[in-house]
């Protein structure tokens, strides 16, 4: 059973002009959208209040960009089928950028907030320990994202709808994770942010958060993606002919 989208779905009839807005739409708003998460999760104070600022990105601007906002999300509809090629890289494009904006405006507003953990002072086990609850938290919100991605396992119908799921599963992935007030399961958000902190503060011995940050959302979407293909749908096709 393959998975069907009937979001963004490739039409081969798009007019280039169509298209040129589509991308321009991408451009303007997943920035806009992918500014605004990274900003919830440096100003909210809980894990509750990063959850809304998600819900509310995704009410304003799920419909105007596709509201994918993270480079893994964006990957998972590229295999989808959802999105083409061009439009996945503005897609990634646009949230890098997005990233690197918070980078050089946002982050230095927060330098020292304690919603920004950094690490190197931590031994070995309690660094392990960050990254495998980061792995864990990215493997639920990234199996629900698959799920609800695909047409014909996609839990509900609505824009509404979905972006309640999709936060009220942000919220619960993120009760996994070690560092509540900062994981966004966002490598280009972590890059960012992490990028110019050592620029303006010249602490590079804390690029270890790269480690935690970007690889642990990989990590786990890996494993969710791998956990959907070979699990999850065949259970789904195997049921459906019993």
């Amino acid at each position: 059973m393959e998975p069907t989208v009937n979001q963004f779905q490739v039409n081969p009839e798009d007019s280039k002009e169509k298209e040129s807005a589509q991308i321009s739409n991408i451009v303007v708003f997943e920035t806009i959208g992918t500014l605004l998460v990274i900003y919830g999760a440096l100003a909210a104070e809980n894990n509750f209040g990063l959850s809304l600022v998600y819900f509310i990105s995704l009410i304003l601007f799920g419909r105007l960009s596709g509201g994918y906002f993270n480079p893994i999300c964006t990957l998972i509809g590229f295999i989808d089928g959802a999105i083409n090629k061009k439009k996945t890289l503005t897609f990634v494009g646009s949230q890098i950028l997005a990233s690197l904006i918070a980078g050089m405006f946002i982050m230095p507003l927060f330098a020292n907030s304690s919603n920004l953990p950094y690490y190197e002072s931590l031994p070995t086990h309690q660094v392990l320990g960050t990254l495998m609850s980061e792995i864990a938290g990215s493997v639920i919100f990234f199996t629900f994202v698959q799920i609800q991605t695909a047409e014909n396992t996609k839990i509900t119908t609505t824009q509404v709808q979905s972006a309640a799921f999709i936060s009220i599963i942000y919220f619960v992935a993120r009760q996994y994770t070690a560092t509540m007030g900062n994981s966004l399961f966002n490598p280009a958000a972590a890059f960012g942010l992490q990028l110019f902190y050592g620029i303006y503060y010249g602490r590079w011995n804390q690029m270890i958060n790269l480690l935690m940050f970007v690889m642990g959302p990989w990590i786990g979407a890996l494993l969710a993606i791998t956990f959907y293909w070979k699990i999850y749908t065949p259970t789904l096709v195997s049921k459906s002919l019993n």
